[in-house]
């Protein structure tokens, strides 16, 4: 007779692969398309054990959620260990400013874009659910996006911090830089002739620009209250 540890072990495992099998259904007809048959036929199980394991498809659907923030926390912890920001002063060239920036944005993207491919289906049902038609999905997918915009905000403010440079609204600049690494991501389903290094250079080059701008802004911003005799 199997012990309860082993039943619990056979019960993950089952739950698993319906998870699995879900996600290339999703990968081939979308989320939408789902059903409690379509998932246990691809997972073969009978329908009826289904139940065993999520009471609907969208309970199912917000554990494949919470699976890909696992994902992303992961993605995120790998990338701040290897993100710098050196320090940038008034008088730091052009050149300079470039590499200090891009100290920062290339080790994120090459971190996420490699996760991105690793986890293809999971990552991009979650991405690509963020206007989907489940409210549960959509509900959780923004809670978890949430949570990841104060991780990645956290990393940022402490980079800022540490160069003595402000980079002015973190939390935008956080939302900013998570949307443009997953529509690259999404962009490599799309379109598979493009090459991962190919994405990394696109995404790197975009949050460039986002940072450069937003350095800009904030220098504008100190001189303005400079003039304004407020400094």
């Amino acid at each position: 007779m199997a012990s309860r540890k082993d039943l619990k072990k056979q019960k993950e495992k089952t739950s698993q692969a319906l998870i699995s099998a879900a996600l290339q259904l999703c990968a081939e007809e979308g989320y939408a398309s789902l059903s409690l048959r379509s998932v246990a036929r691809k997972a073969g199980i009978a329908p009826t054990s289904f139940y065993r394991h999520f009471r609907e498809i969208d309970e199912m659907g917000v554990e494949m959620v919470a699976q890909a923030k696992a994902v992303l926390d992961d993605c995120l912890a790998q990338a701040q260990k290897k993100m710098t920001f050196p320090a940038i002063k008034k008088s730091t060239p052009p050149t300079q400013l470039l590499k200090s920036i891009e100290s920062m944005t290339r080790p994120f993207v090459e971190t996420f874009i490699k996760f991105f491919t690793k986890n293809s289906q999971l990552l991009h049902l979650f991405f690509q659910e963020r206007t989907g038609s489940s409210e549960a999905m959509r509900t959780a997918i923004f809670d978890a996006c949430d949570q990841l915009t104060g991780l990645l905000s956290k990393d940022l403010k402490q980079l800022s911090e540490s160069s003595k440079t402000n980079l002015g609204d973190i939390e935008l600049i956080a939302e900013a830089m998570l949307t443009i690494v997953s529509d690259c991501g999404m962009e490599m389903l799309v379109h598979p002739d493009i090459k991962s290094k190919d994405a990394v250079e696109r995404a790197v080059q975009k949050l460039n620009l986002l940072l450069q701008g937003a350095l800009a802004m904030e220098q504008s911003r100190k001189q303005t209250k400079q003039g304004d005799g407020h400094e």
